[in-house]
């Protein structure tokens, strides 16, 4: 398939970039890895006129720790995150559900912020930095701002960004508290497929390690947007690690009840509402028993 003519232009820095979409606005598509907009483009899904890469600028993929926060750049690739001994350590979550995305090729070459900017309601790297309270860093020429992530996402395939914004990087709050977390998902393949059903689960005990201070559920692909499910959150927190197994399957149905998936040629609704409650359990007994075994991160 061949892509319509369109004007390039290779931001030399973060100002560049931005000069360029405040001045054509609606008419200039950003480009990170290219994942999905150049497949868009191909199936004439997206006819921009110009281009604006922002390859060549410099410091947004990079991940570091700030204080008591980590700080992840937009244009760090799924494959750098995968590796980066600082997530690894800090929340192995998200190194997990990044490792899943697309296939090695994929992941070498696209981008976080490309995931999240693609507002796909099955964006696997969305489910887990929701449930890690995750803020996103948005700037324009007039500076930075900071927007919860459960705010970024408006609808399917819409974002909170204005045409003149870009995504400059993600913010999680690093805890002390003992935590694991867990992400899986459903695929009708074994690999190199859209998620089904992501389900990402988060928990923190106190001290003593006795009981779960903090527990939170994203999902994605089951909603116009990567949601989080508070009412099943709300029944196990507060609950002695042993308990919590037995109120999964309450927390479950819970879970469920906020979804609101839609039915499509890869799996009806139903499906993905009855994974949902397998799902929830699944990953809320793998998190239990990691924190059971070891006491968390």
């Amino acid at each position: 398939m061949r892509i319509r003519p369109f004007e390039y232009h290779a931001a030399v820095n973060l100002e560049d970039a931005l000069t360029q979409l405040g001045e054509y606005g609606p008419d200039a598509k950003v480009l990170a890895g290219g994942t999905d907009l150049i497949l868009a483009m191909k199936h004439k899904k997206v006819l921009p006129p110009r281009v604006i890469s922002l390859n060549k600028v410099r410091g947004l993929s990079s991940v570091r720790e700030e204080d008591s926060a980590m700080r992840i750049g937009a244009l760090a690739t799924h494959s750098q995150l995968s590796r980066d001994a600082i997530l690894q350590e800090n929340i192995p979550m998200l190194c997990e559900a990044v490792s899943l995305i697309g296939s090695w090729q994929i992941r070498n070459i696209a981008t976080i912020g490309g995931n999240l900017c693609n507002a796909s309601p099955a964006a696997d790297s969305a489910a887990p930095l929701l449930a890690l309270d995750a803020r996103a860093v948005i700037a324009d020429m007039e500076g930075e701002r900071e927007i919860p992530l459960r705010s970024f996402f408006t609808g399917p395939g819409i974002t909170a960004l204005a045409r003149n914004q870009l995504l400059k990087e993600i913010v999680i709050e690093r805890s002390n508290a003992p935590s694991a977390g867990c992400y899986i998902k459903l695929m009708r393949k074994k690999a190199v497929d859209l998620s089904l059903v992501g389900v990402a689960f988060q928990a923190e005990t106190d001290r003593a390690g006795e009981k779960l201070t903090r527990v939170a559920i994203g999902l994605g692909g089951v909603a116009p947007t990567p949601i989080r499910a508070p009412e099943a959150e709300a029944m196990l927190t507060g609950l002695k690690r042993n308990e919590v197994l037995k109120a999964l399957p309450d927390a479950a149905r819970a879970a469920v009840a906020v979804t609101r998936p839609i039915s499509d040629i890869r799996a009806s609704a139903e499906y993905r509402q009855a994974m949902v409650d397998v799902y929830v359990r699944r990953a809320g007994e793998r998190v239990v028993n990691a924190l059971l075994k070891t006491g968390g991160n």
